[in-house]
């Protein structure tokens, strides 16, 4: 049966005043002696962030350092991601990337979640977090990212995987940031500047980042989807091919301030990006754009007192999608209606997220640590407007069709509540335990009761054995329920949420602390699926897969003065279209994916480095009569110098030295060439730390 919640403001202005009330109350209290084992238990979250004991943790993780992937040359965090086992990338026709995880949905973009400082900044409307791919590596502290569904059970959802970006603003007694300034130049005149700084003092840190840049990037393609008949057989002679308009301006201002027990948490993005392919598959103008901004600001407290734990969040976030295109090209001819100057279009939704969660910690029982809590979420569109070109007349001048023809419903809003518990249980010196769930309700389609449950186990401290199975799901996105009036994309609030159960089997060799090998084996099986196509575009749950694969992930060193990382992954299944009754191998996705680097240091100041990546070959879609997405490997090189005395270093990077030729698939009916990736190009960083 579906349950059906609602709130409204006055729920979540008493939640906020009582979250404010019992933490002012909590500030007047007295300091407590910390036990022993809360001393130990923080010790162990310490080691956790800080990478000490990665490989004891109950999920398949890879951590990747920002200080050594900027001696890769390594740009952004979308360069960085591409180095983990079983991730690759996709596009679509608005140049919107996300990583795709063992081959899970290419063609969905909430597969994953990403953690900004442990705030999640998925948008709403999309679901996606293309708009942060760009964030500078400089700013990254460090990158862990977990493969699967099994690595929340916290009021998060990680369907595919999660990744948890940690800047700078992390601070321990024995980890202490430096302050940073950072410049960069290079191809497709790109150029970035950036710092951060912090403060503190005996009960207050404060933290602040910011970065700018911009590129003007544009790629030969085409011919646009008019060559496959988009607007009608009469139109495909309008079809032209040319540069996709890939640029970026963007800017970004972070904030993390600590005081006593209570935290904040704030950011705010501003991304512009060129049009790229069309949002309606017409190769657009160099100036059309889509602004993608992104703000939250999260407030916390903590405190620990004795056996118990308590932590209360509550936050506000806001996403936009604002579109400026010209949508179709001169002398479009659309039911005898002649559009002499094209159609332009301009469509602006904007999205808030209000949350609040609180969670109990307890670890009074002998062996056991019980965590219980709830999260609440209410999402909603708080503007929106549609305006196009004349449609009655033909005529260029723009017409307000934000109430006649809305490209999205104006009211779409979403409650959600999700209660959480987990028990983690440490059997004994080698074996221990963690098993839960997520319960979650939502105003649409429930995903119901979610259990995970795990066990590591240490044979000694060279050899970790991991078990897991988990369950998870993907709500669909705004995008996937609301959008309307769309010859492309038709919502349906009818949609369930994705479902995927997991089961994961992991050994790992650790032959000193900075050196192991993991190997892992996975079977995936995903139902309800939400999938759409040009034949049929109303979003539905149409696609089960099953996907299975094993990744294996070295790290280690030749000699005493290098460092060596490989790693290789496997993946392959069945994907079954239930309204067309089709069984096929995994569409737009690469069986076989390897990749690996190496640093040698030259001497104490210098390292020369570089970096190889192999994507295999991709199967089409089921209908698609294309040729296979061809496979392709890519080399860069860099070289880096570092200065200890006056904290300045230098890198000089070359990324695909061979220039191949890199391809994302292209939806079929679409642009009948695969959207190209960038060739040959430079990068120069220079990094002064006081």
């Amino acid at each position: 049966m579906k349950h059906k919640i609602s709130y409204n403001s006055n729920r979540f202005s008493f939640i906020l005043i009582l979250f404010i009330g019992l933490t002012n109350l909590s500030a007047q209290t007295d300091k407590l002696l910390e036990s022993i084992s809360s001393e130990m238990e923080h010790f162990n979250k310490v080691a956790t962030l800080t990478k000490q004991n990665e490989h004891y943790q109950p999920y398949i993780i890879s951590v990747f350092q920002g200080k050594e992937l900027e001696k890769l040359g390594v740009a952004n965090l979308k360069e960085a991601l591409l180095l983990v086992p079983g991730v690759d990338m996709a596009t679509d026709n608005s140049n919107t990337q996300t990583p795709i995880f063992r081959g899970s949905n290419p063609l969905a973009y909430g597969q994953s979640k990403l953690f900004i400082d442990g705030v999640v900044v998925n948008n709403l409307f999309l679901d996606a977090y293309s708009e942060y791919l760009s964030f500078p590596i400089e700013m990254i502290k460090r990158i862990e990212v977990v493969r699967g569904p099994g690595s929340k059970t916290d009021g998060f959802n990680a369907y595919a995987g999660s990744i948890n970006v940690i800047t700078y603003a992390e601070d321990f007694k024995d980890s202490a940031s430096n302050d940073k300034l950072v410049f960069k130049y290079g191809s497709y005149d790109y150029r970035m500047g950036g710092f951060f700084k912090t403060y503190k003092t005996e009960d207050l840190k404060l933290f602040v980042d910011f970065f700018y840049q911009e590129d003007d990037k544009k790629i030969s393609s085409g011919p646009d989807g008019l060559s496959q008949g988009i607007f009608g057989a009469n139109n495909i002679a309008l079809s032209k091919s040319g540069d996709a308009p890939l640029w970026l301006r963007e800017y970004s201002l972070g904030v993390n301030l600590e005081y006593k027990d209570f935290s904040l948490k704030a950011r705010m993005l501003e991304h512009t990006q060129g049009s790229a392919y069309g949002i309606n598959l017409a190769l657009p103008q160099e100036s059309d754009r889509v602004k993608l901004p992104s703000y939250y600001l999260d407030l916390g407290y903590n405190k620990e007192v004795g056996s118990y734990e308590v932590n209360i969040n509550a936050g506000v976030k806001y996403d936009t999608f604002d579109s400026k295109s010209k949508l179709a090209p001169d002398d479009l001819n659309l039911s005898n209606i002649i559009f002499e100057d094209g159609i332009y279009g301009e469509h602006y939704a904007a999205q808030r997220t209000l949350y609040q969660s609180s969670y109990l910690k307890y670890s009074g029982i002998n062996k056991h640590t019980i965590t219980s809590g709830y999260r609440l979420i209410k999402e909603e569109t708080i503007d929106m407007t549609s305006k196009l070109s004349n449609r009655a007349t033909g005529d260029v001048a723009l017409v307000d069709y934000t109430y006649t023809l809305p490209f999205f419903d104006k009211d779409a809003k979403r409650d959600t509540l999700i209660f959480s518990m987990q028990d983690e249980f440490q059997f004994n010196d080698d074996i221990s335990f963690i098993y839960g769930f997520n319960y979650e309700q939502t105003s649409y389609k429930d995903a119901g009761l979610e259990p995970r449950v795990s066990m590591v186990y240490q044979l000694d401290t060279e050899n970790i054995f991991k078990t897991i199975y988990s369950r998870s799901h993907r709500n669909a996105s705004w995008q996937e329920m609301f959008t309307m009036n769309n010859r492309a994309r038709v919502g349906s609030t009818d949609l369930k949420p994705e479902i995927v159960d997991a089961f994961e089997a992991a050994y790992i060799k650790k032959f000193s602390t900075d050196s192991y090998l993991q190997t892992n084996l996975f079977y995936l099986l995903n139902k309800d699926q939400i999938y759409n196509s040009s034949i049929n575009p109303e979003y539905r749950n149409a696609v089960d897969t099953d996907i299975y694969g094993f990744e294996v992930e070295y790290k280690g060193n030749i000699s005493s003065a290098d460092q060596l990382y490989l790693n290789y992954s496997y993946v392959d299944g069945k994907s079954y279209t239930q309204d067309v009754g089709s069984s096929d191998s995994l569409p737009n996705v690469a069986h076989h994916l390897a990749k690996g680097y190496y640093i040698y240091n030259l001497d104490g100041d210098l390292s020369l480095s570089g970096v190889v990546k192999y994507v295999g070959s991709k199967d089409r879609v089921f209908g698609d009569t294309r040729e296979k997405v061809k496979a392709y490997s890519s080399v860069d090189s860099s070289l880096h110098y570092k200065d200890p005395k006056y904290k300045y270093s230098a890198t000089f990077s070359i990324k695909n030295i061979f220039n191949t030729n890199i391809t994302y698939p292209s939806a079929p009916n679409t642009y009948i060439q695969d959207y190209t990736q960038e060739g040959r190009t430079f990068l120069v960083t220079l990094k002064k730390e006081f």
